[in-house]
């Protein structure tokens, strides 16, 4: 007697599954979707450590096989992913996630597709045919779920990156000016509010690129320095020099960390996406020298 048999794809699919949910937190809510012709086979909505239902997306393609093959540099190349599906994945409104289950070892490594394409975006251009690196230390576990949000937030925040980078770099000789005039002066005096608005938006400038580039921030919440302020010197003006000149010197040593940073991130590790969508940035980032200065244009 003779019964359906269940295809070996559909196995893989469903192993894959399971070793995928056991890798996140438990708290996290995985949801399915029917169609998976397009390039997603699910998403993840976010939970925080408060048990809140934040509404962060994170679409989700799976792709499991027996067992992963190392190269020495502990990569894998993943190819045959249609075009199309590539293409479908860049301008996706949801950073989109490519989870490879190695079945043997239950292990899972992700990819964030979009950063692939940009970091190999000449090959990408040519519409010819596109692989995926996937990256050994890039697993998928409870341990490394930081590292994993962190990426989802990279993807997010990426036009946003765009921006704070163009404010950055367009305001860089200036910020260094405002700080040096900063240092120095009495304790006492209140702030006026010129200044208090432009020391916010350095600040604010500052932190997302810090934040999103993972360089050490140390500052406090802007508020923060506000009450302490107000504590010390009465509540006529938001901020007094004192605070003014601690914000003043913590940022200053920021500043060259995030130009230098910035510089790698667009010459060398997106190189191929910056050098086609924004020649003069790409070529400009090239006077910055090892130390954060510019040379003059």
């Amino acid at each position: 007697m003779e019964f359906p048999k269940r295809v070996e794809q559909h196995i893989t699919e469903t192993s894959s599954f399971k070793i995928f949910n056991s890798a996140i937190p438990n708290s996290w809510i995985v949801r399915e979707i029917s169609e998976r012709d397009y390039g997603i086979d699910c998403y993840i909505e976010l939970v925080d450590s408060n048990n809140q239902v934040t509404g962060e997306l994170i679409s989700i393609q799976l792709k499991g096989m027996q067992s992963i093959t190392w190269t020495k540099e502990n990569y894998y190349t993943l190819s045959g992913i249609k075009l199309s599906t590539t293409n479908y994945w860049r301008f996706f409104p949801i950073p989109v996630f490519i989870c490879l289950v190695d079945l043997n070892s239950k292990e899972i490594f992700f990819n964030a597709a979009k950063e692939s394409i940009r970091r190999d975006f000449l090959t990408y251009s040519n519409q010819d045919v596109f692989s995926y690196k996937i990256e050994k230390k890039c697993k998928l576990s409870i341990s490394n779920i930081p590292n994993f949000i962190h990426s989802y937030y990279k993807e997010k925040l990426h036009n946003e990156l765009q921006i704070n980078i163009i404010t950055f770099i367009s305001h860089y000789h200036k910020y260094r000016n405002f700080i040096e005039e900063n240092i120095g002066n009495d304790c006492f005096m209140g702030i006026e509010k010129s200044r208090l608005f432009y020391m916010k938006h350095l600040y604010n400038n500052t932190e997302f690129l810090c934040k999103y580039f993972q360089i050490p921030w140390d500052l406090k919440c802007f508020d923060e320095y506000i009450k302490i302020s107000q504590s010390r010197y009465g509540n006529n003006y938001c901020l007094y020099e004192e605070q003014f000149e601690e914000i003043s010197l913590k940022l200053n040593e920021l500043l060259a960390p995030v130009i230098l940073r910035i510089k790698n991130h667009i010459t060398v590790e997106e190189k191929e996406y910056w050098a086609k969508n924004d020649f003069d940035l790409y070529n400009y980032l090239f006077l910055v020298k090892s130390n954060g200065e510019i040379d003059a244009w």
